[in-house]
């Protein structure tokens, strides 16, 4: 990690071939459209539920658990005047609902014309916010646990951003009796979630760029998203260079914080108020 932002550092080609693996394996799980990406999401979206229930009745199951799980559920209503936990709230939200970014739109492009839109996006919401509440479970029962080796309060075990998945869950898990068949476990679950969430970014753009250039490129997807994947690799190089965690943390703050919130509030007035949501239903 270099001193300050303006340093980027030299490049660390360990994580640029991990990297490159990455971005190999979204290809070969895109390249054939959403026919093929549903096929793989039956596994991406289901593994991480099981870990999840594993977690859950590990982490219960330890001792000082009940002290995380209390942190947890017992809410200080008096933060809620402060605007910076409402803007957290409504970031984490958007981020695990998927909205504003284009991949909601995308895959429901491919819906059948009398499909019921409400009912999926009701469901949607229910299944997204119980788990994480479910999954709050998992990950708080750990923090109590931590707290209870440590010998220090749980709010000082937990934290937020990265180094929660990265740094402190996993500290957590090398505690325990077998904390590599965990550590294991648990990354797994991290890559699956990561791959599922960047489909559907993938797909959203090349649906865009597809449509909007259908002349050239209607039935070349594997070279719409081959040549997509390939710029974003390069473009994403810069964050596995030594400053690469400044660009994470730029990314992070101004591009899905208040400016997607702000972008899907112009959005929603501008569809439903200056165009008018039944020019909507009259065009479909």
């Amino acid at each position: 990690m270099t001193s300050s932002p303006s340093e980027i550092g030299i490049v660390k080609w360990d994580l640029v071939l991990i990297l490159l693996l990455s971005w190999i394996i979204i290809y070969f799980c895109s390249f054939k459209g959403v026919k093929w990406t549903g096929k793989v999401v039956y596994f991406t979206a289901t593994f991480p539920y099981l870990v999840l229930v594993i977690l859950f009745f590990r982490g219960i199951t330890l001792e000082g658990a009940g002290q995380g799980l209390y942190f947890y559920l017992n809410p200080k209503f008096e933060i809620l005047k402060d605007i910076e936990v409402w803007k957290k709230a409504g970031t984490q939200i958007f981020y695990s609902l998927g909205i504003g970014f284009g991949s909601l739109i995308a895959y429901s492009s491919y819906n059948k014309r009398d499909n019921n839109v409400i009912k999926d996006a009701v469901s949607l919401a229910i299944i997204n916010c119980g788990t994480s509440f479910f999954a709050g479970f998992a990950i708080f029962s750990m923090m109590g646990h931590m707290s209870y080796k440590l010998n220090v309060p749980v709010e000082r075990v937990v934290a937020e951003g990265p180094g929660l998945a990265f740094v402190v869950y996993p500290a957590g898990l090398s505690t325990l009796p077998g904390a590599q068949f965990w550590s294991v476990l648990f990354f797994f679950m991290l890559i699956t979630l990561a791959l599922d969430s960047q489909f559907g970014m993938v797909e959203s753009v090349a649906t865009g760029i597809e449509d909007a250039f259908a002349k050239h490129l209607r039935g070349k997807k594997p070279w719409t998203v081959g040549v997509l994947c390939t710029v974003q690799f390069l473009f994403s190089i810069a964050c596995v260079t030594q400053g690469g965690i400044y660009i994470y943390y730029i990314f992070d703050s101004y591009s899905g914080s208040t400016a997607l919130i702000l972008a899907v509030a112009v959005e929603s007035l501008t569809i439903s108020w200056i165009y008018g949501k039944f020019e909507i239903v009259y065009c479909s």
